[in-house]
């Protein structure tokens, strides 16, 4: 590593660890303060409190990540630029990508970071951190039943009928599904009294199968479902989009693709699994302008950071009002913000030269 790269590294890292501290140290200090009159009121044991914290902080610092990297470079970068130290390599014709480079490395490392944070971390606790929430605002959670719905059974987009789903027992009952059969060939329905799981596995009771013709009617007292490849959490919600990785999340886009509202809530958690952690990389690019030329004058470095903080509201508000827009397909929702973001910054950089 060249000696300007670790200058410009030394530069950014400093300012980014004592703005991730101290956004995280405010965040913390306001949640609590607004929180404190319902932890008394329903005697809410500290330990709960900090296991909260404890979980939902990693959450936070991976949404926060883009600002903390905007204002770290506006800062470092434009405290190298005020004293005339870009001025003077780009003199000796060194390029403004070149100096930037090891601020687009590690803006690429914090993009890789964000997206296992996401995958290892925050799809672990993000479960437990919801119930916590409902615990420390005095709710408990409950599990209702759930009367005349459906589900797909398996990737073929079989669409299970059940007059009633029992979560806290993992057991429907008076279903009814259809399936094809090969001999005689057609669509068979199949009726059951109920269902439920038991030892990993699905077990339907007081099955009667219908053929088309009449004739090949069945009935089983007992029947194991092979077919059926969910798993209880999955009928109720239980298991929210946030906690699927991103394996699970392609997996049940394709199971879930008869349910459009289901299938546009987990192809939005999908693509923003990829675009939030790549935002990283993109501010980089929209944060140079206003180190490099607020570096020049002065005190105009307070300036750039306050317009990236507005750029950084402005971006998340984009992604809510492209997320309301229901007719646009979920890919252009979710990447159209970065970008808008990621072009109008990477554009301005390449002027600079």
């Amino acid at each position: 590593m060249k000696i300007i790269d670790r200058h410009i590294l030394k530069n950014f890292l400093i300012p980014f660890v004592y703005i991730l501290i101290s956004l995280l140290g405010l965040f913390l200090a306001y949640d609590v303060s607004s929180k404190t009159a319902r932890f008394l009121k329903y005697h809410v044991p500290l330990l709960a409190i900090l296991r909260y914290y404890s979980l939902y902080v990693p959450h936070l610092g991976t949404l926060g990540l883009p600002m903390v990297i905007l204002m770290a470079i506006v800062l470092g970068v434009g405290k190298i630029s005020k004293s005339n130290e870009i001025t003077a390599l780009r003199a000796c014709g060194v390029s403004v990508l070149r100096i930037a480079s090891p601020l687009f490395v590690a803006g690429l490392l914090l993009a890789g970071t964000g997206f296992l944070m996401f995958e290892k971390v925050i799809t672990k606790t993000y479960g437990e951190t919801r119930r916590l929430e409902q615990e420390l605002e005095g709710k408990k959670p409950t599990k209702d039943v759930i009367r005349n719905g459906y589900f797909p059974t398996d990737e073929s987009g079989s669409l299970l009928h059940f007059t009633s789903y029992r979560p806290e027992r993992n057991r429907f009952e008076l279903l009814w599904w259809e399936t094809e059969s090969e001999d005689p060939p057609g669509k068979i329905l199949v009726r059951a009294q109920r269902a439920a799981w038991t030892e990993d596995s699905w077990w339907a009771f007081g099955v009667n199968i219908i053929y088309p013709d009449g004739a090949h009617s069945l009935f089983y007292r007992k029947m194991k479902m092979y077919e059926w490849d969910f798993r209880p959490e999955e009928v109720t919600g239980e298991k929210f989009p946030e906690e699927m990785s991103f394996a699970e999340l392609q997996r049940n886009i394709r199971k879930f693709r008869v349910s459009p509202d289901k299938v546009r809530k987990l192809q939005t958690q999908l693509h923003q699994r990829i675009a939030i952690p790549l935002l990283n990389l993109m501010v980089v690019a929209v944060a140079l302008p206003f180190a490099v030329r607020g570096g020049k004058r002065g005190g105009s470095v307070a300036i750039g950071v306050g317009i990236c903080m507005l750029l950084c509201m402005g971006y998340y508000a984009l992604c809510v009002l492209m997320s309301l827009l229901r007719p646009i397909p979920v890919w252009i929702a979710v990447w159209f913000p970065n970008l808008l973001f990621g072009g109008g910054g990477l554009t301005a950089t390449l002027r600079m030269d």
